[in-house]
């Protein structure tokens, strides 16, 4: 296979749009773009390269011709904002080994949440304070009633039919679904070793039982944080309470299951004027769908990391900054 050939397959799902900066980091020059671009194997449009349909032909045969079990990316609308999930995704991803576990990623996956409430503000400010219209809603209302949380007990001879009615329930409230869909989204599988023995649930096509789950979203101000917020606590709430009642914030073998929205600022003085902002907020961002945590974290600690890591729980509190914690045991 020649060298453009090669360069071509960087550009795979997680990755569907890279500049030449990224790209050169891979030892892929600009010589070998620029005649990718003449053979009409790739678009560039203000820096950023993708996949033209004769350059997704082309990826799939070179994926086939060394072995590389990967699909061509579809450059979403956002293609400057893609590339630079592509640029986070390389530093995260080489900060830290996550030895004895799995890292799986997903650049910007659609979550399901609930309720979604078109003309509906998603949240207000009253005496300093978060405010969630959503949690007074009658769709709410009415999951909470059906789907009350449920703890650990009995939950394997409970499972398959929480399950069908969970599935059977949101199919019901279709129209009411919304989307999360974070900019980088980071499934780690820590010791996963010591849980090949669950055979899975029906309701979990991505496996997030048994995995800590990490929401990288990049910073957009005040009001879209905010905003953001709002959608990643519908998640998790849809979650726990129809989708996976019982798993998913405990996993098989007793211990907590994780999930942290991080917003993501270019320098470290925008992630500490970003916590700054949230933290006087308080309780209020994360009452009513707790447990869950939020940080802040740029790209410019990230990219200082000299020594990789070990765990993710070795890198990211000691280079992010929280805005909400949970207590030990909290959930």
């Amino acid at each position: 296979m020649n060298d453009e050939n090669y360069a071509i397959t960087f550009f795979d799902s997680l990755h569907p749009c890279l500049t030449a900066e990224i790209l050169a980091d891979e030892g892929v020059g600009e010589a070998e773009l620029s005649s990718l671009v003449r053979r009409g194997m790739l678009y560039c449009e203000e820096g950023v390269y993708f996949l033209t349909e004769a350059g997704r032909g082309e990826f799939l045969r070179a994926a086939r011709e060394s072995f590389i079990d990967a699909q061509p990316g579809d450059a979403p609308e956002d293609r400057a904002r893609s590339a630079r999930g592509a640029k986070f995704l390389r530093l995260f991803d080489a900060a830290f080994a996550q030895r004895w576990g799995i890292k799986e990623y997903y650049a910007r996956p659609e979550l399901p949440t609930f309720p979604e409430l078109p003309g509906e503000k998603p949240f207000r400010v009253e005496g300093g304070k978060i405010v969630w219209p959503y949690m007074a809603s009658r769709e709410e209302r009415e999951m909470e009633e059906k789907f009350p949380l449920a703890g650990i007990e009995g939950r394997y001879e409970k499972m398959s039919a929480a399950a069908a009615a969970g599935a059977e329930w949101m199919r019901e409230n279709e129209k009411s679904i919304g989307k999360f869909s974070p900019d980088i989204f980071f499934v780690c599988r820590y010791d996963y070793r010591y849980y090949e023995d669950f055979k899975g649930h029906p309701n979990d096509p991505m496996r997030l039982i048994n995995t800590d789950r990490f929401a990288f979203v990049f910073d957009g101000g005040g009001d879209e944080n905010l905003r953001k917020i709002g959608e990643f606590r519908r998640w998790l709430s849809l979650m726990r309470r129809a989708a996976l009642p019982g798993f998913f914030d405990i996993d098989t073998q007793e211990q907590d299951s994780v999930s942290q929205i991080f917003f993501v600022t270019e320098e470290e003085g925008g992630a500490a004027c970003c916590a700054e902002a949230l933290i006087p907020f308080g309780e209020s961002l994360t009452e009513g769908a707790e447990p869950f945590e939020i940080w802040t974290l740029s790209f410019e600690a990230l990219a200082a990391v000299e020594e990789k890591r070990e765990l993710v729980w070795e890198l990211l509190p000691d280079i992010a900054r929280p805005v909400r914690r949970m207590a030990a045991g909290r959930g």
